[in-house]
């Protein structure tokens, strides 16, 4: 399972702070620890306001500490731009969906021949697991047709609140949806969610955070390659891990999972 840390946001305090005082030490701290948490990479959302100063002062801040891709996260493909010509390591795009707005993300994901995350969505997402199928193989052969290959796209069947009209069925579609696509596809492909999504407030909020690792497990056992997570919360990172020893790709070391009483 590859783990994208969503900490570096515009949205955490911590970080709108490090970024109006210009001060690296937050970003470089928060690398670290998404490093530490077993991320390979990190998710950039600056909001719909940055420019390009702001993209190369947060990328410039942790070039000496992380050495992992960044996923560059935003709606429009300026900031996309700006950062590919900042980062020299792995990059990817977040993302494409059937917004016609977004052809210009498709674009630049061809032009630079990097990854590029595809929603299945288009004016709202899908909730039935064929319709979410259908519009996945849409968006994918627009991809191709555009130059950006099966193998460099992650697709996102998006993952909705729980407190959501009908969230659990759109979820449930989703776990389907996961299981389908290498049907569809006739291959293996990758996939991803935002965990986070699950238990905003609008499903509970505080307390209902846990329902995170028992989706995690799920959507895992169904298929998915990669997730979007809070790399600060320790009991996601051992789901992750307790997952990879449960598909035989990790060494069981027991003292990595014994946790003490009281530990989140």
């Amino acid at each position: 399972m590859v783990i994208i840390a969503e900490n570096l946001t515009v949205t955490h305090a911590g970080v709108a702070r490090a970024l109006a005082e210009r001060d690296p030490g937050p970003l470089r701290a928060l690398a670290r620890a998404a490093g530490e948490a077993g991320a390979s990479w990190l998710d950039l959302n600056l909001g719909r306001s940055a420019g390009r100063e702001e993209v190369r002062f947060v990328l410039d801040a942790i070039a000496g500490v992380w050495s992992g891709g960044v996923l560059v996260d935003a709606t429009r493909p300026e900031p996309m731009a700006w950062a590919a010509e900042a980062w020299s390591g792995p990059l990817a795009l977040n993302g494409y969906s059937g917004d016609p707005g977004r052809e210009g993300i498709l674009d630049l994901a061809a032009q630079l021949g990097v990854d590029l995350v595809v929603f299945c969505m288009a004016s709202g997402v899908p909730r039935e697991a064929d319709e979410r199928l259908a519009l996945a193989a849409e968006l994918v052969g627009r991809c191709e047709a555009a130059g950006v290959p099966l193998e460099r796209i992650w697709i996102d069947p998006v993952l909705v609140p729980l407190g959501w009209q009908e969230g659990q069925a759109y979820n449930a579609a989703l776990i389907e949806v996961l299981r389908r696509l290498p049907e569809v596809f006739g291959a293996p492909v990758n996939t991803v969610v935002g965990l986070s999504n699950l238990t905003t407030g609008a499903a509970g909020g505080r307390g209902t955070g846990w329902l995170q690792g028992v989706f995690l497990a799920a959507a895992a056992g169904a298929g998915l390659t990669h997730v979007m997570l809070d790399a600060t919360r320790p009991d996601l990172v051992r789901t992750v891990a307790a997952l990879e020893v449960l598909q035989n790709r990790r060494l069981y070391a027991p003292e990595e999972f014994r946790v003490p009483p009281g530990t989140p």
